[in-house]
């Protein structure tokens, strides 16, 4: 008698205790059979664990269960070790199923040879858990060694069953007991609607009884669609199958919708002459689900392709492209100072001038090409199939004309101009990541440029790129590992040449590039946002360096220091320089903060207040690069800084350049009236210094007074300085 096994180590314990016995009693030729068909074996029983279908092995003619499997287990609720041994009529399967028991053993005694024994099945209701589901159950006679056994096969046909039901209900012309049903339901022959229930007219837009008599055509967007599904369905009927499908149906006054379809012949024969449908409007759930597939690969707000059909479509374009010896064009297009609309017209308005550009692009580009949105407002143009690089420059031309237009949105009219990278595949790369590096680099020198314009991708800007990223990262170690010094330049008083005090200029002496100018490292620190640390650090040295100038003897000494537009937006100001001079213990007039003028008439009102607590502290406050910005004398006044610094394009060439004199002069003037005071930078000769001595320029820095210079070298020159007017004295 098979015995059924609790667990895997029992199988095990099993299997050795077999083997063991055939080694005593059967020659050893017969063991590797053996232990194969054990094999074997185990092999069947995991695979019965796993199949949906009941299968239960019941001893004939007592009726106890000797095995089972874990679908058998789950349909009783109960472990299948607590089955064996017990009888299959307490099972509750019912007295059907029980009955076919006692028929296999009555024909395993009539007909001895258990191949010529029929099978027999059974269709049963079964109580699980107050619930009724339908079994069909399969039995036949098994042989194992000698005993025989019953084997049923089982499997849950509750749906089917149901479906029979309704098909009765509508052949016996009870269709009214289905009219509260929540889906339609239908019965066909020679493809016309013979009866149908409520909720089918409601679903398809017809009023009683309207449909009946008609042609499952009207059903159908089209004969083609009429025949091609038929055809399927009807294939799958006369094997005797369900057939289920979502199609696109058209109600009664031509709207489409989908539609699940479920249906199934009366006569598998004959499916043509009796048929049931079961109707169930999936239109939201489908459109619902288009819609996420959708957006999977578009953007949201311009519907665009992202980021991946982007990349899907340059990879197609590159196969193409190969056989055909063609080039592509990546482009990266990029709305200049679009934060400034969003920031003062509001992200409304924004996000319609995004899906405006997004149409003018669209209407530029030829069917093959994809405009694409990566997100915010940079726009990516995929253009395959190019017979030369030239022809994209066409195309540039086109669409920056195009954006260059008006747009008008809310009673507002916007003018917008664009910056544009281009790169080409083969020769800037050969795959998306590349391409895409590639174009934004050029994208990027495109905007370096002045904006309104575009570049192609070259080396140059590779090698520029890769210098930028190791600045970058050496950037974050420089303040660790103090590699930055600060440098001081000597602001003179131009009336008498007494030294006033200095500009602190910072130099980052780099372990590898050794002096790297500030003109390479500021931009980086400013776009990464380590300028802000690296400002804090400045002025905290800067102002511990200042102390040392009063103690060597210099009267009122000042130490300019400048500050970034950053530091006002993103840093904390105020704390940075009330830390600076608590911690120095200088007194507050010793520090000057230069400002430029892009500071100034950046969110005006915020900085303008922050200026107010800083002058309120006792700081002085001067407008560095003064000339070449947008200063106005509203600025000045609001402001109120203490000096204005000419910028040095107006100074190099005062002498021989009239239009450059007339500025410095203007300018001078101007401060005077505004009791403001002046400093010159840049004076390089003696000659300029004449002549800013001529206009009455208050002070004055640059190379013919004095380089930049270490702290100890500026050190030096000031102890000279003072021993100079101690002489004069």
């Amino acid at each position: 008698m098979v015995k059924h096994c609790d667990s895997a180590d029992d199988w095990e314990e099993r299997k050795e205790r077999i083997i063991g016995l055939g080694e005593r009693s059967f020659h050893k030729s017969y063991y590797p059979q053996l232990k194969q068909n054990l094999d074997r074996l185990e092999r069947f029983h995991t695979l019965l664990d796993h199949t949906s279908d009941f299968v239960v092995l019941v001893t004939l003619p007592d009726g106890l269960i000797t095995d089972a499997n874990a679908a058998f287990g789950r349909l009783i609720g109960k472990p299948v070790e607590a089955l064996i041994g017990k009888s299959f009529e307490s099972l509750g399967l019912g007295a059907d199923a029980v009955k076919v028991l006692d028929i296999l053993h009555r024909d395993m005694v009539f007909r001895r040879d258990p191949r010529q024994l029929p099978n027999h099945s059974v269709i049963t209701k079964y109580d699980t858990n107050n619930t009724f589901i339908w079994l069909d159950l399969s039995f036949r006679i098994a042989v194992l060694d000698g005993d025989c056994y019953g084997v049923m096969v089982g499997r849950d046909v509750t749906e089917r069953k149901r479906n029979e039901e309704m098909m009765t209900a509508l052949l016996t012309e009870k269709a009214a007991l289905l009219d509260n049903a929540l889906v339609g339901i239908i019965s066909v022959k020679d493809r016309r609607i013979i009866s149908c229930n409520r909720r089918f007219e409601e679903m398809m837009g017809y009023t009683p009884g309207s449909a009946i008599g008609h042609s499952t055509r009207i059903l159908y967007e089209s004969d083609e669609t009429f025949t091609s599904f038929g055809t399927e369905a009807y294939r799958a009927l006369n094997l005797g199958l369900q057939f289920a499908a979502t199609i696109m149906l058209v109600r009664a006054n031509g709207e489409p919708f989908w539609c699940e379809l479920t249906g199934r012949a009366f006569d598998s024969e004959n499916p043509e002459k009796g048929s049931i449908w079961i109707f169930t409007d999936v239109n939201d759930r489908k459109l619902a689900e288009d819609r996420a597939v959708f957006l999977s690969h578009h953007d949201t707000l311009t519907e665009l392709p992202n980021h991946q059909l982007l990349k899907d479509r340059l990879e197609q374009a590159i196969m193409l492209a190969d056989q055909g010896h063609n080039v592509i064009a990546l482009m990266v297009i990029d709305i200049d100072r679009f934060k400034t609309i969003n920031d003062s017209l509001g992200y409304g308005i924004g996000n319609q001038l995004l899906i405006d550009v997004a149409k003018r692009l669209k209407g530029c580009v030829r069917e093959i090409d994809t405009v694409s949105r990566q997100g915010g407002d940079e726009f990516i143009l995929l253009l395959p199939n190019l017979p030369n690089p030239d022809n994209c420059v066409t195309l540039v031309g086109e669409l920056m004309a195009q954006i260059s237009q008006p747009f008008f949105i809310m009673d507002k009219e916007l003018a917008l101009s664009v910056s544009v990278g281009i790169a080409l595949y083969p020769d800037d790369g050969n795959d998306f990541e590349s391409l895409m590096k590639k174009a934004d680099m050029a994208m990027y020198r495109a905007k370096s440029a002045g904006r309104n314009t575009y570049r192609f991708f070259n080396e140059e800007m590779n090698d520029e790129a890769t210098e930028q990223l190791n600045i970058s990262v050496g950037l974050r170690k420089a303040l660790e590992n103090n590699q930055f010094q600060l440098y001081y330049q000597p602001q003179l008083k131009i009336r008498g040449g007494a030294l006033i005090g200095a500009e602190a200029l910072i130099r980052w002496n780099h372990p590898e590039f050794g002096m790297v100018s500030p003109a390479r490292f500021i931009p980086v620190a400013e776009e990464s946002g380590l300028i802000i640390p690296i400002g804090d650090w400045v002025m905290q040295e800067a102002c511990r360096e200042v102390v040392k100038w009063a103690q060597a003897g210099m009267k009122n000494p000042v130490v300019a220091v400048n500050l970034s537009a950053l530091q006002f937006t993103h840093g904390d100001i105020e704390d940075s320089v009330a830390r600076a001079i608590r911690d120095s213990g200088i007194a507050p007039e010793m520090l000057e903060l230069e400002l430029t003028e892009s500071i100034m008439i950046r969110d005006t009102e915020n900085v303008l207040a922050t200026v107010k607590r800083l002058k309120s502290m006792g700081v002085r406050l001067s407008i560095d690069d003064f000339g070449t910005g947008y200063s106005s004398l509203s600025y000045l006044k609001r402001f109120a800084v203490d000096k204005l610094k000419i910028d040095q394009a107006f100074i190099r060439e005062l002498v021989t350049n009239q239009d450059d004199a007339a500025i410095v002069r203007a300018i001078i003037q101007m401060a005077c009236s505004l009791g403001l005071r002046t400093i010159a930078e840049g004076v390089e000769t003696a000659d300029v210094l004449d002549k800013l001595k001529l206009y009455r320029c208050d002070e004055v820095q640059g190379y013919y007074l004095g380089r930049p210079m270490p702290a100890d070298d500026f050190m030096a020159y000031l102890l000279r300085h003072l021993g100079g007017l101690n002489s004069a004295d």
